[in-house]
C-alpha cells in the first residue's frame, strides 16, 4: 500500500505541491505563480479556473519531480488562502465570478452596515463581500455554488461529487456561528442567501472524499482541509503557549491557546486551528497584510532586482540610514486596524541609496512584527516564548531573519521545512489516513538553529521609536 502524501498549497502568489514521505522528506516538488489583478482600488480579483489549472500542473510536476504517478499516492492534503471567495456552476464547475482575494476592501462598508444589525466582520472576510459577487452574477440559483478556493479545488478534484470545506477554513469566512460551528443561519437569512449554496461542514483530518480519474489520473483520498495560517501553525505545534510568524504575501503571528476559545480584541481574533473528531483547536492572530507583497512592490518600483540582488542589497547597508517604509499597500493590519492606510517611504535624503531602501524595506517589515507581537502578548497577558518559530518564503532570507531578530529584540528559528504550511497539510492528511500518529505528527516539528538578536534591548526600542515617528507623524 502506498504511503506517499501529496500536500498542495494555494496561497495569493503561488500555488505549490510536494510528495513527502511519512518521516517528512520532500521526494518532489513544483511551484506555479498567481496573478492577481486590481480593477480598481482595494479590488484584488483572480481567476479561479487559472487557479486550478496550475494546481493541477503543480501536482503533476511534484509526482514527475519523486517519480511517481498518481496511483502511487496515498493521501491528499490540501491548505489554501483564506476568505477568499468564488462563484461557480454546480452542473460544469465553470466559475462564476472571479475569486475574490482576501485583501480585496470592496466589504469595508458592507462590514460596517453589518455590524449595525449585529454581525461584528472584518472587512476582509467573505461574509462583507459575497453579496457584491452574487450580485454579478447571472445564473439559475439552484445552479449556483459558493465557497472560498479550497472548496472550488476540492469540486473540482473529485469531479464535482465533493462540495466541502473544513471549520478552519469557514471561521474565516465570517459565515461560521459560534459556539455551535455550524453555518450562522441569522446571518445567511439576514443577507437572504440560499444556504444550499454552502459547502458541506467536514472534520479537518479525515475522510473528504476521492479525486475523479479525470482529474487527477487515480482514485485517491483527499483526507485534510486546512486553513494556511493554521495549517502552519500545526506544522509548528499546536499546544498552548506556541506561537510563529509565517513570512508570505502578508505575515501572520499565530499564538496558540489549545481548547481554549479567547477573544483578547478586535485586532487579535481569534481563529479556529483544526476541528476534527469533536476537538477543536483554537489561536489569537495578528497581521501585517502586506508584507512579501510589499517588498515585491519596492524591488519592483525603485529597481532593486530579484529576491537575490534585493537581500544582497540590505546586507551592505548596517541600517537604512534614516529611511523608513510602512508596509500597508492594503490597508494596515494589527494593532491598528485600519483599512484606509496606506503605504508610507519616509526620510529620503542624498544618503539613502539602494542598500538603504532594500534594508528599510526589511525593517519596516521587522517593526511592523514587533508591532502585532507586542500587542498580542499585551492582550493576552502571556509571556512571549524567549525563542520565535518563523517559516515562509520570507524566512529563508537570512539577512532578514538577523534584522527580524534586532529589531523585535528576541531571538528567532526558522521552521526545518520553510514551506510549512505544506508540512502542516501533509502531517494532517497523514493523520487523516491513518499513516501517521499524533506521535508520528509531533516528531515532524523541527527546527534549525536559532538567530540570537546582535543589538541590545535599548537600541532596538530606540531605533522602534524613531521608526514610528517617521511612518505615523
Amino acid at each position: 500500500m502506498p504511503e506517499l502524501i501529496l500536500a498542495v498549497d494555494v496561497g495569493t502568489t503561488s500555488t505549490r505541491a510536494a510528495v513527502m514521505t511519512p518521516d517528512g522528506a520532500v521526494a518532489g516538488r513544483a511551484a506555479a505563480p498567481l496573478k492577481s489583478t486590481h480593477p480598481a482600488p482595494g479590488r484584488v480579483e483572480q481567476d479561479a479556473g487559472k487557479v486550478w489549472r496550475a494546481t493541477r500542473r503543480v501536482m503533476a510536476g511534484a509526482l514527475r519531480a519523486a517519480d511517481r504517478a498518481p496511483a502511487d499516492i496515498a493521501a491528499i492534503g490540501l491548505t489554501t488562502q483564506r476568505a477568499s471567495a468564488v462563484v461557480w456552476d454546480r452542473r460544469s464547475g465553470k466559475p462564476l465570478s472571479p475569486l475574490v482575494v482576501w485583501s480585496d476592501l470592496r466589504g469595508v462598508a458592507r462590514a460596517t452596515e453589518l455590524a449595525r444589525a449585529g454581525f461584528m466582520l472584518a472587512p476582509q472576510q467573505a461574509a462583507t463581500k459575497l453579496e457584491a459577487v452574487l450580485a454579478q452574477v447571472k445564473a439559475p440559483r439552484d445552479h449556483i455554488a459558493w465557497g472560498n478556493i479550497d472548496s472550488y479545488l476540492i469540486f473540482r478534484l473529485t469531479g464535482g461529487a465533493v462540495h466541502a470545506t473544513d471549520r478552519s477554513q469557514a471561521w474565516p469566512s465570517g459565515y461560521l456561528g459560534f459556539p455551535g460551528l455550524g453555518w450562522n443561519a441569522p446571518l445567511i437569512e439576514h443577507q437572504g442567501l440560499d444556504p444550499a449554496m454552502f459547502p458541506v461542514l467536514r472534520d479537518t483530518w479525515g475522510p473528504m472524499g476521492v479525486t475523479a480519474r479525470a482529474a487527477f489520473g487515480a482514485e485517491v483520498p483527499v483526507t485534510a482541509d486546512v486553513a494556511d495560517q493554521q495549517g502552519a501553525l500545526i506544522a509548528h505545534g499546536t499546544a498552548a503557549g506556541t506561537a510563529k510568524i509565517t513570512w508570505g504575501t502578508s505575515a501572520t503571528f499565530d499564538l496558540a491557546t489549545g481548547t481554549a476559545f479567547t477573544f483578547p480584541g478586535p485586532a487579535a481574533p481569534p481563529l479556529l486551528v483544526s476541528s476534527t473528531s469533536g476537538e477543536t483547536l483554537w489561536c489569537v492572530e495578528g497581521m501585517v497584510l502586506s508584507a512579501g507583497a510589499a517588498l515585491d512592490w519596492l524591488r519592483e518600483t525603485c529597481g532593486l532586482g530579484g529576491h537575490d540582488r534585493f537581500e544582497a542589497l540590505a546586507a551592505q547597508a548596517p541600517d537604512a540610514g534614516g529611511a523608513a517604509f510602512l508596509p500597508a499597500l492594503q490597508g494596515l493590519g494589527a494593532p491598528h486596524g485600519d483599512p484606509a492606510r496606506r503605504g508610507v517611504l519616509a526620510g529620503l535624503t542624498n544618503a539613502v541609496g539602494r542598500p538603504q531602501l532594500a534594508r528599510a524595506g526589511l525593517e519596516g517589515l521587522a517593526f511592523r512584527a514587533r508591532e502585532v507581537v507586542e500587542h498580542v502578548y499585551g492582550l493576552t497577558g502571556q509571556n512571549p516564548p524567549e525563542v520565535l518559530g518563523v517559516d515562509g518564503g520570507l524566512a529563508t532570507n537570512h539577512t532578514f531573519l538577523q534584522v527580524l531578530a534586532d529589531l523585535i529584540g528576541r531571538p528567532v528559528r526558522r521552521h526545518a521545512m520553510a514551506e510549512a504550511t505544506l508540512l502542516g497539510a501533509a502531517m494532517c492528511a497523514g493523520r487523516g489516513a491513518r499513516i501517521l500518529s499524533d506521535t508520528d505528527a509531533a516528531a515532524l516539528v523541527r527546527f534549525e538553529p536559532p538567530v540570537a538578536p546582535s543589538l541590545g534591548a535599548d537600541e532596538a526600542a530606540a531605533r522602534f521609536a524613531a521608526w514610528r515617528s517617521a511612518v505615523y507623524g
